[in-house]
This record gives C-alpha cells, structure tokens and sequence, in this order.
C-alpha cells in the first residue's frame, strides 16, 4: 500500500502541500496538463528552488493577475501573496463545484476536490451563521485556490496514493488581515475546520495553516505518528515568509511496512463510525442523486437507499449514510439541506471491513485500476467500473464485453501474483 506522510512542522497551506508533492516527484508537466482542464483561465504556475533556513524546498505560486494581492496579509504570514490589494473574485460554492466537475476527472479525483471545496463553505457557513448556499468564497474563490485544491487531489491520483496520513497542525498568534476584516489567527474558518484534529501552539505571529491547508489536510488525511513505512520519496513545499525555523512542509511517500500494513487492517478490520439515516415519503425521486452525491462530498464513507413503508400505508424511503465521527455534522448537514426531511437520527456503529488497495494492472484492452481485498477466504480483486466504462466508450465494445474481458485478465493476473 502506497501511502503519504505529511509532516507540517512549518505550517500548511495549499501551496505547500502541492509544492511537497511536485518536490517529491509529481510531474509538474503532467498536473498543469490535467488543471489546463479546468475551465478557468488567466493563471500560471511556477516552481522555483529556494531555502528555508538552509533546507532546500520547493515554492509552488499560481500567479493570477488581477486575483493576487489579497489572500490574508499580515506580519509574519507565511502563505499569503502580500501586495495592493485587487477586486476579490466572489464564486459560490456551486460555482466553485461547477468548475471542478468541468473537467470531467475521474470520480475518486473530482469527489477529493469537491468534499475539500464543501467543507470549506460549510466551515465559513458555521462562522458567519448563514447558510451554505449563501456563501460567497473570498479568497478561497479565487482560481489560485481552485487550482491549489484540484492539483492535490490530480498529484495524489498521478503519484498513486492510496493512503494519506498527517502530523498534528502548529497554530500560530496574532492577526489576520482578510476580506472579511481583522481576524485572531488562525483564522476562524480555520479554527473550524481543525476541529477533531490535533493542533498544538506556536509563540509566533504568523498564520501557519491557512484555511485551504487546514481544509485539504482534514478533508484527505488520517492524523497520527509517521506509520511505519519504507520510505522512497521526501518532498519539502515552501512557505513564503522567514521564520525562525524552516518555513517548509515536508512529506514523505513510500510503501507501507508489515507493521503498518496490520495496523491498517486492524483499523480497517475494527473503525468506529457513524450511522445517519432518515425516512422520506415526500421528495422527487429525481433528487436522491444530487442528495448523496452532497453526502459523499461531505465525507460520507456509503450512501445507501432501501424501500420504506412510512405511516398511512405510504411508500417511502430510508436513505442512510456511513460517516467517520468527526465527519458526521457535515453529514448529517448535507441531508438536511438538500432531502425534504425534517430530521435525522444517528448512533455509532462499529464496522469491520477488509484491508484492501488499489492497483493498475495491464489488460489487454489497456490499463485498468484494480481493488484488491484480502480476507480470511484469500484475496480478491475488482476492476474499477469507471475505467471499463472507459475503455467501452474508447472502443465501441459493448460494456459487457469490456468486463468480461478485463475480468479475465485481471484474474489470471492475481493467479501470477498469489
């Protein structure tokens, strides 16, 4: 299992975590190629070498002209692009979400960017008491956020991650120059979505996390220790400003090690989670798609419907959900907004699930993803739907004929294996 470590010793902001990405490898060819995607234009990315205290790093800027010059500015700021400040871009969340489903990445990818972009507009939504849908995204609107977002979960996707994991978050003091005023750092919105995860203080007057780090890294990441892991690749993303400690973050990817494989299986094999559900007998049928895709960008781990029989004889549904617990609110949120319901219930369940990863393999009709479980009756494995409906749609073959075949290679491809 390939994994991810993130150590934010420095601080996190999208910039760094993509520039840590890029330094440990990511193609910087092959990511502006898929973000060229985006139906956004006017931006350019840049890499340069540069030092932090004498460590060497890699500082990512996505220049936007007309757009820079008003992320949060004020002394000691290690993210923001400090200058006179522009006319803000002003997107909503939908907008923000019709640009990252413009492109048509793939659904692992376009679910990351958009369950980051959610929990950002609910976060805001929870500070400024209002709701979701009235949101207007200040500098998380702009297109250098967008491009930040998107490009993690395009580098993690082309560097094949299957498991991302994070230290605890430093949070410096002072305050906070942003659209809205002058804010306590961290910013209230990054306060908000550090909730559950760990954080420890910093004397120093600075904005360490930044709302789109803090959003990225609690939207894609399990907080803990470095796993056990053999290491492959280090990759150090700089921050802007001087401290008097590298201004970096760093992240190292690799392979899991045996001892972290069964710890992972033991998380897998024993999580606690939570159980939302609700019964409905009143909403058109036609909006059950757009209410659990909302769910999953909300960090639902499953969605399910089941048919109902409500009060009167009345046919209705039970739509329920699967969440980590400190996913659970954004959940349970998701529902509420966009169901007729009036309320949910919920309690905490204990799953067990197979430890499992994922896997490119070479078919005959090209490559495939490929989900692979072990378990007590030995290990098994699944093409990836999407990408035989891929290939079907490439070659004119019947989508029937396409998992036939990439069945059957992918089965004598795991007889190799085992």
């Amino acid at each position: 299992m390939s994994i991810a470590y993130f150590e934010c010793f420095g601080g996190a902001s999208g910039n760094m975590i993509l520039g840590a990405l890029v330094d440990a490898g990511v193609s910087v060819t092959a990511l502006e190629r898929e973000l060229r995607r985006l139906p956004v234009s006017g931006w350019k990315m840049q890499v340069r070498e540069t030092h932090k205290r004498g460590l060497g790093a890699s500082y990512l800027d996505v220049d936007v002209p007309g757009e820079d010059g008003h992320q949060h500015a004020h002394v000691g700021d290690p993210h923001a692009h400090v200058g006179e400040p522009h006319a803000h871009a002003h997107r909503s969340l939908n907008e923000v979400l019709r640009i990252v489903r413009g492109p048509g990445y793939p659904p692992h990818v376009e679910n990351m960017a958009m369950r980051i972009f959610e929990r950002l507009a609910q976060a805001e939504a929870r500070v400024h008491r209002i709701p979701v849908e009235e949101i207007a995204f200040h500098e998380v609107g702009q297109v250098d956020a967008i491009v930040d977002v998107t490009g993690v979960a395009l580098a993690l996707d082309l560097a094949r991650i299957d498991a991302v994991f994070c230290s605890p978050l430093p949070c410096g003091r002072g305050s906070i120059e942003s659209a809205h005023g002058v804010f306590p750092s961290p910013a209230p919105a990054t306060l908000e979505l550090l909730r559950g995860a760990p954080t420890y203080d910093v004397d120093l007057a600075a904005e360490m996390v930044t709302p789109t780090g803090a959003a990225i890294l609690t939207s894609i990441a399990k907080f803990s220790q470095r796993p056990a892991m053999t290491i492959d690749r280090i990759g150090y993303g700089a921050g802007r400003s001087d401290f008097p400690f590298p201004n970096v973050l760093r992240v190292c990817i690799g392979e899991a090690s045996p001892a972290s494989a069964a710890s992972a299986a033991a998380d897998g094999n024993a999580t606690d989670v939570v159980q939302i559900e609700t019964n409905i007998d009143d909403m058109n049928p036609q909006l059950y798609e757009h209410a659990i895709e909302r769910a999953f960008a909300a960090g639902a781990l499953d969605v399910w419907t089941m048919g109902a029989q409500m009060k009167k004889s009345r046919p209705g549904t039970l739509l329920a959900a699967l969440a980590p617990p400190e996913r659970a609110d954004e959940v349970a949120d998701a529902l509420l907004a966009e169901t007729t319901t009036l309320g949910v219930r919920r309690w905490p369940v204990r799953r067990t699930a197979l430890p499992r990863e994922d896997k490119s393999v070479t078919t005959s009709l090209g490559a495939v993803r490929v989900k692979i479980a072990r378990g007590p009756a030995g290990t098994r494995a699944r093409p990836e739907y999407d990408d035989c409906l891929a290939i079907a749609r490439r070659t004119g073959m019947a989508l029937t004929d396409v998992m036939r075949v990439v069945e059957a290679d992918v089965e004598q491809w795991l007889k190799q294996l085992t």
